[in-house]
């Protein structure tokens, strides 16, 4: 039987007014390369993208275009139930203005106080409706990156975790590390995003099946 992944990529917008928002300067590269590798190893996909390259649809590949994190968490806990393996590969916001400014906001004062509010866990709501699911994360850190790495894969429960500086950011190419659930930990070397992406997808197959076979002993 055909397994389905739910992947989520590109960065998201979190408006403060109809022009301005915050967000982050993610491409959606690794995601679109993700998905790539996996339609090649006959994958179903299912995207829920924010603002980022384009992604053709087909038959074994449904786009979801989003642009706020919540959008995205919406989308994510729609269709989570159509998956086997879940990745999470978007640079989701982290906080969102708590309120909208339905017109844009005139430059009249030296300094503009900006509330904001937490954005949905979205990879932390997926890790705790898994149930069998294989999940992945990915973590992106300007220091310390092993430490955050392990430290949010023990968290959220992870399967495997990639790790990366913020070097990565829109770059053709990536040299992470692969975390595991078990602790064993793997260097790739940098490459194009898309060789990166192929190792990913093998891992995560080795991943699935591994476990596949121990629930069925």
């Amino acid at each position: 039987m055909t397994k389905t992944i739910l992947i989520t990529s590109g960065p998201t917008r979190e408006y403060i007014d109809p022009v301005r928002f915050i967000s982050n300067s993610s491409s959606g590269k690794m995601g679109k390369a993700i998905v790539e590798e996996a339609l090649k190893k006959g994958f179903n996909i299912i995207v829920v993208k924010g603002p980022s390259e384009e992604m053709k649809s087909s038959k074994k590949c449904k786009i979801i275009d989003v642009i706020s994190a919540k959008q995205m968490f919406d989308a994510v806990k729609i269709n989570l139930k159509f998956a086997d393996i879940f990745i999470g590969v978007a640079a989701v916001a982290d906080y969102a203005p708590v309120s909208f400014s339905k017109i844009k906001i005139k430059k009249n004062k030296n300094i503009l106080n900006l509330k904001l509010k937490k954005n949905p866990d979205i990879i932390g709501y997926v890790s705790e409706h898994k149930y069998n699911k294989t999940v992945v994360g990915f973590a992106l850190e300007s220091d310390n990156i092993l430490g955050y790495a392990k430290k949010k894969l023990k968290e959220k429960k992870l399967d495997l975790i990639i790790a990366n500086g913020i070097d990565t950011i829109s770059s053709e190419k990536s040299n992470p590390y692969l975390i595991f659930s078990d602790g064993k930990k793997k260097k790739l070397k940098s490459a194009k995003k898309q060789y990166i992406a192929k190792e990913i997808i093998n891992e995560i197959i080795k991943i699935k099946s591994y476990k596949t076979y121990k629930n069925s002993n």
